[in-house]
């Protein structure tokens, strides 16, 4: 099962939201998953991430995304000009990391996803700050 709102942190100031964010683990039973869009290519373009068709938010260059799931399969999606999904089996107690590609598509940009190690995880993490729309912190 998909959990969209995870700890509601309404009041905090958006850099007091990335803090925490940045030091999560995860809840009982679920796995954490960071979506994260380093890249400054296609600044201006927002990228929207579902989640087993549930909107988790929206990117732009240098912001990430994140949610808590249930153990098992689920399907990612990152949606641009094009559309990319990721199927990812995620364990209970562990951390996941998903890079938001972006490339230059026909008009706009294009979007993909990929999973990465946890060493580029926290790497790319660190580049990117709390997006605005991430349903999770609202």
């Amino acid at each position: 099962m998909f959990s969209a709102t995870t700890d509601p942190k309404s009041g905090l100031s958006r850099k007091e939201k990335d803090k925490i964010a940045r030091s999560l683990t995860p809840a009982d039973g679920k796995a954490l998953v960071y979506i994260l869009r380093p890249s400054g290519f296609g600044a201006l373009i927002k990228m929207g991430v579902r989640c087993d068709s549930v909107h988790i938010g929206s990117t732009g260059a240098g912001q990430y995304v994140y949610t808590m799931l249930d153990p098992g399969t689920h399907s990612l999606m990152s949606t641009a000009e094009n559309k990319s999904s990721l199927n990812i089996m995620v364990e209970a107690g562990k951390i996941y990391y998903i890079r938001q590609q972006v490339k230059m598509g026909f008009a706009f940009a294009e979007t993909g996803l990929k999973l990465e190690d946890d060493q580029q995880g926290q790497k790319d993490l660190k580049k990117c700050k709390l997006a605005k729309d991430n349903v999770a912190s609202n």
